[in-house]
């Protein structure tokens, strides 16, 4: 049963479904940290949880990523697996107090978070199904 022309394809739904999560823990990261950074030290409790969250949602964003890779691209691909490397770092950093870093880090992690998602979502599958082009096409 073909889809109706208005949904993009299933693997896009996925992708961006993964790019969207991924942001979510960036941003709510940024909060708790902001917040910490603030004054208000209970909220560094939601900061180290949040970290584990957010470890976990993008380890699984970079397996649909490498798994959907013909469909994503290879700088969607890219994009994510550097998100990935940089929270893995971000989280050393963060066990390891090493606050300044840390926090750089975490700017730089916000901005390829968004890049990703932008990426992602500008991203569509060429007419004949293959993913050879990295260029973005819009839906």
């Amino acid at each position: 049963m073909p889809l109706p022309a208005s949904l993009p394809h299933p693997h896009l739904i996925v992708l961006r479904s993964a790019a969207t999560l991924l942001l979510s823990a960036v941003v709510a990261q940024s909060g708790w940290a902001a917040a910490f950074i603030g004054g208000r030290s209970r909220y560094l409790a939601l900061h180290e949880v949040g970290a584990w969250v957010t470890l976990v949602v993008v380890l699984a964003a970079v397996a649909v990523y490498l798994v959907l890779r013909r469909s994503a691209g290879p700088v969607n691909v890219a994009l994510a697996v550097a998100v990935g490397v940089a929270v893995v770092v971000q989280a050393a950093l963060g066990f390891s107090r090493v606050v300044d870093v840390h926090v750089f880090l975490g700017v730089l992690i916000a901005m390829l978070a968004t890049a990703l998602t932008s990426w992602t979502y500008r991203h569509s599958l060429p007419e004949d199904g293959s993913s050879s082009s990295s260029k973005p096409r819009s839906q």
